[in-house]
């Protein structure tokens, strides 16, 4: 047990090191939902939290979606913190979550959500997630099957600009689960990993092993294109905001500028350009580059474009300009075609 114990503790400590995860003396939320990723990530940070100079609490968040199943798997999450002397703290998200399309990642924007609170709440600057290679590898097969960009390949970040990191995404699950069930710790299988409705349950359980067929080291090879992928993503990006200063400036974008660019990196130049002028990140896709786009190309209409958070884009001469919905008035004494 010791062996693999120091084998994951060794992987921990150089990706949280590789990465710059932590800084010492700083408060980490751990997310634990009772599950063995979680777990195991709970018990490498408690054995190393000496070595790395930190504190660690232990967060919960009940989704209630799986009724006495739900309270169980933070009654073991609670056990499992009490047993590596790490406080606890617990939340719980809405009732109705339930009820709608798209469960999962209405959960995960909620569940993140209250982990964020949580940290603000008891002085965490970091927040630990249990998200392991298998999942890395996962995540790139979803997104290669859903037709995703190459910004999509970069699959899960190892660390986030707003704190959120991934001791063990250089570990194996297997590894992992093996170190929990050797140290004694309880954990809960989550019935739902295996719920046919999502893509992740096939990639997990048809995909990826019949790929580890061909190539008995497949996760690894996901993970190694998703860190390739979002390296060369910021080297695009800076390009991109250097090729801007020629044809950007408060908010407008000369069309004349974009189309003597070629057609390959137009779209690209739209999105960095949206995400410079404030539209989140999260919500825009490729289709809403899309649509301003041929919004640019469309010559001088009357057309506007709906963009998240309220942004709209619209024609005004030879330029493309963004601005925010609150002028809406303005504009509806002016009725435009409706793009997006």
């Amino acid at each position: 047990m010791q062996h693999a114990l120091a084998a994951l503790l060794g992987v921990v400590q150089r990706s949280i090191r590789t990465q710059a995860m932590l800084t010492a003396g700083e408060r980490v939320l751990v997310a634990v939902s009772g599950g063995a990723d979680s777990t195991g990530l709970l018990l490498a940070l408690a054995r190393l939290r000496d070595k790395l100079g930190v504190a660690l609490v232990a967060a919960h968040v009940n989704h209630r979606l799986r009724g006495a199943a739900a309270d169980l798997d933070e009654a073991c999450a609670a056990e499992s913190a009490a047993t590596l002397e790490v406080a606890f703290v617990r939340s719980e998200l809405p009732a109705e979550l339930g009820h709608g399309s798209n469960l999962e990642a209405r959960a995960r924007t909620l569940r993140y959500a209250s982990l964020q609170d949580t940290a603000r709440i008891h002085g965490c600057a970091k927040i630990a997630t249990g998200h392991t290679l298998d999942d890395q590898a996962e995540t790139v097969l979803m997104r290669l099957i859903r037709g995703s960009s190459g910004r999509g390949l970069g699959a899960i970040r190892p660390r986030r600009a707003d704190g959120v990191i991934r001791p063990l995404i250089d570990c194996r699950r297997a590894a992992v689960e093996a170190v929990v069930r050797q140290a004694g710790l309880r954990y809960r299988v989550d019935d739902s990993n295996r719920d046919p409705r999502f893509l992740r349950t096939h990639v997990r359980e048809r995909v990826l092993p019949l790929l580890a067929e061909l190539n008995p080291s497949i996760a690894r090879a996901c993970a190694n294109l998703a860190a390739a992928t979002r390296a060369e993503r910021m080297i695009v990006s800076a390009w991109a905001d250097a090729q801007l200063a020629g044809g950007a400036n408060d908010g407008r974008l000369d069309v004349d500028w974009l189309l003597a660019r070629a057609p390959s990196v137009r779209p690209l130049l739209l999105r960095r350009w949206l995400l410079r002028a404030g539209v989140a990140a999260g919500s825009l896709t490729a289709r809403h580059a899309q649509a301003v786009l041929q919004l640019a190309e469309a010559g001088r209409g009357r057309a506007e474009v709906h963009l998240p958070g309220g942004w709209t884009a619209h024609r005004a001469g030879s330029s493309v300009v963004l601005d925010r919905q609150a002028s809406a008035g303005r504009r509806l004494a002016r009725p435009r075609e409706k793009l997006f």
